[in-house]
Parts: C-alpha cells; structure tokens; sequence
C-alpha cells in the first residue's frame, strides 16, 4: 500500500516513511530516505529548517 502524507511533525514523518520530500514554495527541494534527508541534507533551505526544528526540540 503506498500513502502520501503531508505533516509538520519531523519525528513522525523520520519514523515511518521510506522517502521523504521536503518541499519549499511549492518546490521539491530534497527527496530521499529519512536518514539521508535528515542526516546528511543537500540544500542549505532543508539544512535551515532541520537547525531550527532541532534547536526546538522537536527532533
């Protein structure tokens, strides 16, 4: 079964997935697993948003 789901909660979203996108503006900015969307992210837009979602506490 395949399932598209859109969510803000980061941690959710690094358990359950196979591939992640992260999207900015409409724009597909990164794809991939999580452990290389999250670990080892490309673009410094994701980079950005990953700092802050750690800082906060909520990875």
């Amino acid at each position: 079964m395949t399932m598209v789901i859109a969510t803000h909660e980061m941690a959710f979203a690094r358990e359950v997935a196979d591939q992640v996108c992260f999207l900015d503006a409409g724009v597909v900015l990164e794809r991939g697993t999580p452990e290389a969307v999250f670990g080892t992210p490309r673009e410094e837009r994701t980079q950005r948003f990953l700092r802050r979602i750690v800082a906060a506490g909520r990875l």
